[in-house]
């Protein structure tokens, strides 16, 4: 065997010795275990504030006044409140993850009940309109809101915050009152005064107070800024 016999065969790149040096030279790529963090700190964050939310919503079902037909609670509140500060998005994903809670049977709806059977009751409609609505508040939050935080005089933003919040509130309410009737039987006009009128003076009064909030944490910043 000649020189460049020799020379050939040790060029053949299918040789495992040059095969493993091309693996050497190959460059990789080293992970950190910080680079989640640093990446994705807005997420760790936003999921911290929607199981927040969630808590919330459930406590909210605790504070509550017995009617007739379907209690006064706080749920509607913090639903609006979520929708508005954390947007569409993790708005609703606060929504959906007290829903689940509530559906597996813990004890987190209204007069610490839980389950499908509550979700199919008279008070069911109510609850899933809890995703409708804060889907849409979160979406205008998201869009008329947030963005014209600090271009906007003090009086419009707050108007414009408080029209939203209530038209959320009236939403939910009114979802509410077709699935009572439904439910139930009730002719529309029993409904209504069963399932809405009774509610909208506190709602109004629940709307109010979403407003400062909502303008102390976005009026600050004079922009546009996520929860």
């Amino acid at each position: 065997m000649g020189f460049s016999e020799k020379q050939e065969i040790h060029d053949d790149p299918d040789l495992p010795g040059n095969r493993q040096d091309e693996i050497s030279q190959a460059p990789s790529e080293v992970y950190d275990d910080n680079d989640f963090e640093e990446r994705d700190p807005e997420l760790i964050l936003h999921l911290v504030y929607a199981a927040l939310f969630a808590a919330l919503i459930a406590a909210g079902a605790y504070i509550r006044i017995a009617l007739p037909f379907v209690p006064i609670t706080l749920q509607t509140f913090f639903v609006i409140m979520a929708a508005v500060l954390l947007g569409r998005k993790w708005g609703t994903v606060s929504v959906v993850v007290y829903l689940l809670v509530g559906l597996i049977g813990l004890p987190v709806f209204s007069g610490g009940t839980g389950g499908t059977g509550v979700l199919l009751g008279p008070t069911g409609g109510y609850l899933y309109s809890f995703v409708i609505v804060s889907f849409i508040v979160g979406f205008l939050s998201d869009r008329v809101i947030r963005p014209n935080a600090g271009k906007y005089s003090k009086l419009r933003f707050s108007l414009m915050t408080f029209f939203i919040a209530v038209a959320g509130s009236l939403l939910i309410l009114l979802i509410g009152t077709i699935h009572l009737m439904y439910v139930t039987d009730l002719p529309f006009r029993m409904a209504f005064y069963a399932g809405f009128l009774p509610f909208v003076p506190g709602e109004i009064l629940k709307s109010l107070v979403v407003v400062p909030t909502a303008g102390s944490l976005f009026m600050k910043t004079g922009k546009q800024k996520n929860v």
